[in-house]
C-alpha cells in the first residue's frame, strides 16, 4: 500500500507540475496565423460571480490559510490565468491568451472531472432574453435558482462593458463570466463564454447585430482530497482571496446594462 501510495503522491505532483507550466509561445506559422484573426476590432470582458446553497464542505486540513474552499478554487483559476498570460481585468483582446486560459481551465489536474457543451441563443438589439435563457439552461445544474440571479447580473454587467469600450465602428465583444458555486456539498469551476457582434450607430452607441451566439460552458469540480495532498504547491502559489477574484474584473465596477431588451 506505502509503494502504490507513493506513487500516486509522485504522479500527482507531476500532473500539478506540468500544468503550471506557462502556455508556450507560438512558432512563427502559428503567430502568422493569429495575426490574421487579429483585426484590431476585438474587445473582451469578464465577470466573475461566487454563489452558494449553504451546504457544508469538508475541512479544510493543511489549507486551513486559505480560509476557505471558495478561496482555494479562486487561487487556482488565478493561476491558470497568470501561466495562461489572461488578464481577466482587461478588456484588450488577446486570441492566444483568451485560448490558452480555457485549456488550462479544462485541464485543471485538482479537478475530477470537465464537461463541457453548447447552446445557441439568437439575439437583436432589441432581443436578448435567447441568450440569458441559454445560460440558464447551462447552468442550472451546478447552482440553485436563486443563484442564477447573480449570474444573471454579472452577464448585465459585461454587457454595459461591451457597450462603452471604444473600438472600431464593428467589433467583437468577447466575454467570459467565471462562476465558483457551491452546490450540494460540492465546489464547482465554472466558465460561460460567447462572442457577440456589435455595430457603432451614431448618436445611438454600440448595438448587437441581429446573430446567432454560441453559448460554451465548462465546469469542474474541485477534488477536496487531491488539493489537501497538493497542500504544499497551492500554499506556494500566488493566493488569491474569493472577494478578491470576484471584484478583479473590468466589469466588477460597472452598473449592470438596464436595457429592456433582456427581458424580451
Amino acid at each position: 500500500m506505502t509503494d502504490i501510495s507513493t506513487s500516486r503522491l509522485h504522479r500527482e505532483a507531476l500532473e500539478l507540475a506540468l500544468w503550471e507550466t506557462s502556455s508556450p509561445q507560438p512558432d512563427a506559422a502559428s503567430a502568422s496565423l493569429l495575426s490574421q484573426f487579429d483585426s484590431g476590432s476585438d474587445d473582451q470582458g469578464v465577470g466573475n460571480n461566487v454563489v452558494g446553497d449553504g451546504s457544508r464542505l469538508p475541512d479544510l486540513g493543511p489549507l486551513s490559510d486559505f480560509g476557505s474552499w471558495e478561496s482555494v478554487a479562486a487561487t487556482i483559476v488565478h493561476k491558470a490565468e497568470s501561466v495562461s498570460g489572461f488578464d481577466p481585468g482587461g478588456t484588450n483582446f488577446d486570441l492566444k491568451a483568451w485560448n490558452a486560459f480555457l485549456t488550462k481551465f479544462a485541464t485543471i489536474p485538482l479537478c475530477t472531472q470537465y464537461t463541457y457543451d453548447y447552446r445557441e441563443a439568437n439575439i437583436s438589439s432589441l432581443s436578448l432574453k435567447n441568450a440569458i435563457d441559454a445560460v440558464d439552461d447551462l447552468v442550472k445544474s451546478f447552482m440553485s435558482p436563486e443563484n442564477y440571479l447573480g449570474i444573471v447580473e454579472s452577464i448585465k454587467k459585461v454587457g454595459q462593458l461591451a457597450l462603452s469600450t471604444q473600438k472600431q465602428t464593428q467589433k467583437n465583444s468577447n466575454q467570459q463570466i467565471g462562476c465558483l458555486s457551491v452546490h450540494a456539498s460540492k465546489l464547482y469551476l465554472g466558465a460561460i463564454r460567447t462572442t457577440v457582434s456589435m455595430e457603432h450607430k451614431k448618436g445611438k452607441g454600440y448595438e448587437q447585430l441581429a446573430q446567432t451566439l454560441q453559448v460554451y460552458r465548462g465546469y469542474g469540480v474541485l477534488d477536496f482530497d487531491k488539493c489537501k495532498r497538493s497542500a504544499d504547491k497551492l500554499l506556494a502559489w500566488d493566493g488569491k482571496d474569493v472577494d478578491e477574484w470576484a471584484n478583479e474584473t473590468a466589469s466588477a465596477s460597472q452598473k449592470p446594462n438596464d436595457s429592456p431588451a433582456w427581458d424580451n
